[in-house]
């Protein structure tokens, strides 16, 4: 946990600094809980937020079951936790977030990670970076929509051979598409994250799908996705040896599946 005297230092760094940021130092949330489903997904880029940042946190993942007739439900989400948030917010789904210092429940991943990085610390330094922050962050939600099209079962995606079928399509059209475009963004920026010299919200977004395309890449016998694109590979590798993020990295949760149970890869 970040004592006192850290969130006290980066204040008046901010302050210092003249940054915009420096509000959300001022009153550090005294716990952040978390919400989502035990896997990966959304969920992986807020907790790493929270464990990069040392802030008190505690998530808490739901479960889905199938029916007898094959339909899903998640009974702990859906008949009990939702209903309760729904009083502090009628719009929660999940991710959510729940700051015990204001009593905010904040709900869609998006807003997600711009609450948490308003709150510690982590959506830029300058108005530039938090643009920057931003315009990355919206990006990767439209990726994270392809993907999740592809990988559940959709219309356009109906069935597992469907899915294995479109994999070609996937990562030579798609994703090396997407993957360009973050490739000439860091190449114009010339900052080691995206945003800039520190990690923002969006690296948390970029690296974890990333690892996803690359654990999907290596099941399916396809090379590596970034081996093409030299800056985002360091930035992948980069992100991933920060020590703010080891006991992240060693925890089950960097182990838990990527995707729900009813995903054509898990």
């Amino acid at each position: 946990v970040c004592a006192p005297v850290c969130w006290r230092a980066r204040a008046w760094e901010a302050i210092a600094m003249g940054t915009t940021q420096c509000f959300g130092f001022l009153r550090p949330p005294s716990k952040v809980t978390t919400g989502y489903w035990d896997f990966r997904g959304l969920g992986a880029p807020m907790r790493m937020m929270c464990v990069y940042a040392s802030v008190p946190w505690e998530d808490i993942k739901y479960s889905a079951r199938q029916k007898a007739k094959g339909s899903w439900t998640a009974p702990e989400w859906e008949r009990e936790q939702r209903p309760k948030l729904r009083e502090q917010n009628p719009l929660v789904q999940l991710p959510y977030v729940i700051n015990h210092g204001t009593g905010e429940v904040v709900t869609q991943s998006s807003a997600v990670y711009l609450y948490l990085g308003r709150i510690l610390g982590l959506g830029g330094s300058s108005r530039e970076e938090e643009l920057a922050n931003e315009q990355v962050l919206f990006h990767l939600y439209g990726m994270f929509m392809e993907v999740r099209d592809l990988v559940y079962p959709s219309d356009g995606s109906r069935s597992e051979e469907h899915f294995k079928a479109s994999l070609d399509n996937h990562f030579l059209g798609a994703m090396a598409g997407h993957y360009g475009k973050l490739e000439a963004w860091l190449r114009q920026r010339g900052t080691s994250f995206f945003a800039g010299r520190k990690p923002c919200t969006a690296d948390f977004h970029v690296w974890e799908m990333l690892d996803q395309q690359e654990a999907m890449a290596r099941a399916y016998e396809f090379p590596s996705p970034v081996e093409d694109f030299p800056l985002l590979r360091v930035f992948y590798l980069r992100f991933r040896e920060l020590p703010e993020l080891k006991t992240y990295f060693d925890s089950s949760d960097a182990s838990l599946p990527i995707n729900n149970k009813m995903a054509f890869f898990k």
